[in-house]
């Protein structure tokens, strides 16, 4: 590694439709934090055998100077291949966990591929077909769970055509991984509550925590990466893969790309509320995740428990 290109100093893991996109945005408005571009690099999920002298060219090549460098790959947290990699690349990082009631997440994760046409079972269905990939012990671990997460990858996307819905919201075990490795000063816990409830409090925290004056304002509050009100039929969410395949993200400005997605044809939809029994049965689900996760950090969460 050079001295003109940096190395991150602290990583936003995930989840997964916790706010990640929104907490990103916030911390890369600090002078003192330059964030990745894009914001989630595939590096230590699919890139990592190219070395850090490739990541830091690739996802940070316009820095300049700031202290403080980060990135936010949401799949970090949930990969169980991942913990190592950073550990032996960055064993100094500090690593940011935001999670969010897994039922709320789960239910949004769901709605985020369906009403982009990468999910083609509804709800009930597509958590079923998930919770027996899960039952069969399908998991992504070591060398031969990177290799088959890795194939499935879009070149260069977010977007993944493995089914992952329900285990991202198996937080504790995902936390543990990372504890196991790192000291429990360089792992922080934030949960989409606090969030939205105190984000100026928890934003002097982060700040605080990644190593740069905390009593800096946020110039902009707002949401990013808000749910669709719309989705996509099948011919648009072809047109998108097949753009994605392409790659042609390299070649379309970035004030350009959301105006060329509206013009994918879609129908106006709302996120269908979750039927009373389905949530019932998540609670149960999760019931001994979350109350590991209690555990683990020290706090009580009634409303995820009893499905508020």
């Amino acid at each position: 590694m050079t001295a003109a290109v940096p190395r991150p100093t602290f990583l936003l893991l995930g989840a997964a439709k916790c706010g990640t996109t929104s907490l990103a945005a916030y911390l890369a408005q600090h002078p003192q934090v330059f964030f990745s571009e894009p914001k989630e690099p595939l590096f230590f999920e699919a890139e990592y055998q190219r070395g850090l002298d490739f990541y830091a060219r690739k996802y940070f090549r316009d820095w300049a100077g700031e202290p403080s460098v980060g990135e936010g790959r949401v799949w970090n947290l949930y990969l169980p291949f991942v913990p190592e990699r950073i550990r032996e690349a960055l064993p100094d990082a500090r690593l940011i966990a935001l999670l969010r009631d897994p039922i709320e997440r789960v239910h949004s994760h769901w709605w985020h591929r369906y009403s982009r046409g990468e999910e083609p079972l509804g709800f009930e269905d597509a958590i079923a077909a998930d919770r027996a990939r899960i039952e069969r012990g399908e998991g992504f671990h070591g060398e031969e769970g990177a290799r088959r997460w890795c194939a499935g990858l879009y070149p260069n996307s977010v977007a993944t055509r493995h089914r992952a819905l329900l285990d991202l919201g198996f937080y504790a075990e995902q936390i543990e991984r990372y504890r196991s490795l790192f000291a429990a000063s360089q792992v922080e816990v934030v949960f989409y509550e606090d969030l939205k409830a105190d984000l100026p409090g928890v934003m002097r925290r982060l700040f605080s925590f990644v190593g740069v004056d905390p009593q800096v304002p946020l110039a902009d509050t707002s949401h990013r990466n808000v749910r669709r009100e719309a989705v996509r039929g099948p011919g648009a969410a072809r047109l998108f893969r097949w753009a994605r395949t392409l790659q042609l993200r390299r070649v379309v400005p970035p004030g350009l790309r959301a105006p060329l997605r509206r013009l994918l044809p879609e129908r106006e939809a709302v996120r269908p509320p979750l039927a009373p029994a389905t949530r019932a049965g998540l609670v149960a689900y999760y019931e001994p995740h979350n109350a590991r996760l209690e555990r683990l950090v020290g706090r009580s969460l009634p409303a995820w428990r009893r499905g508020a």
